[in-house]
């Protein structure tokens, strides 16, 4: 829905018995909003699924039902006029900026509630890219990790959704004691990495064509960068936890353990896309 109307009102008040006490209703805005003007992270994952209700989006431009088809903010919506995302990593992490005291403001702070993007690799790097909470509900291929707050505020994390991950080369094996996955590079390459998950695995077909993308490009590629240190969590990705050890990364998520074997370096590229898989298992 993207013409979200305001509240109607109600002359019984909320008992039901009538306005028979001091009401400051003139004094809010409830203007019709647009549903493709997210203001906070909870309207723009509802933007995202088509799920959008009245309040946390910004104004209709129109102001009135009838002129959707026509609008600019339409139009930028079906152009996907979102960020530019970088091609050299999967993962993305949005900061959350609230806007500061309006000054002069006598009894109402008109920017209250209303914030600005920041966005940085998932290392906490700045990138440089322009984004905010339109642009980031209009990119193409962009899956919304969670919301978290750690002590640089609220944030939340960006993951690619790459379409082409659907013909990705993923070959699975099961056994009585686990299952097997086999995970080759793009265009007749060789294997990346061998994932063995023990017990019952959990793995969907999404996130493991996903990881297989993201790592298409390693089988003909040597260590590109230094080895960023593997945290043992990240934060928005509860009950998923990494250990290191002897070229060996196990990924532990509630009760499942998986175990990671490599044939290609475990550079930045190969832990991003590590990061980027434990965003993936737990988004929403």
């Amino acid at each position: 829905m993207i013409f979200l109307p305001q509240p109607s009102h109600g002359p019984g008040g909320p008992d039901g018995q009538g306005w028979n006490r001091l009401s400051l209703n003139a004094h809010f805005d409830t203007r019709h909003q647009c549903g493709l003007l997210p203001q906070n992270y909870a309207a723009l994952s509802e933007s995202m699924t088509g799920r959008q209700h009245w309040g946390g989006f910004d104004r209709c431009p129109h102001l009135a039902p009838g002129h959707c088809g026509d609008c600019h903010v339409h139009k930028l919506h079906l152009e996907q006029d979102g960020i530019n995302w970088p091609q050299n990593t999967p993962l993305l992490l949005a900061r959350v900026r609230p806007l500061p005291p309006t000054p002069g403001s006598m009894f109402v702070n008109v920017t209250a509630g209303l914030s600005e993007l920041e966005v940085f690799s998932w290392l906490g790097e700045p990138t440089g890219i322009e984004a905010d909470w339109r642009t980031i509900r209009n990119t193409a291929g962009l899956r919304l990790g969670r919301r978290f707050w750690d002590e640089d505020g609220e944030a939340f994390w960006l993951v690619r959704h790459d379409s082409s991950a659907s013909s990705a080369d993923v070959r699975s094996r099961s056994y009585r004691t686990h299952t097997r996955h086999a995970l080759y590079g793009g265009g007749g390459a060789g294997r990346v990495a061998v994932l063995t998950c023990h017990g019952r695995c959990t793995h969907s077909a999404y996130a493991l064509q996903q990881l297989t993308a993201d790592l298409a490009d390693r089988a003909a590629a040597g260590c590109v960068a230094a080895v960023p240190a593997l945290p043992e969590c990240l934060p928005g990705a509860p009950g998923v936890t990494f250990e290191l050890e002897d070229g060996q990364v196990t990924v532990h998520r509630h009760d499942h353990v998986s175990r990671f074997a490599w044939d290609v370096p475990v550079d930045v590229v190969t832990v991003t896309a590590l990061a980027a898989h434990a965003v993936r298992l737990t988004s929403t």
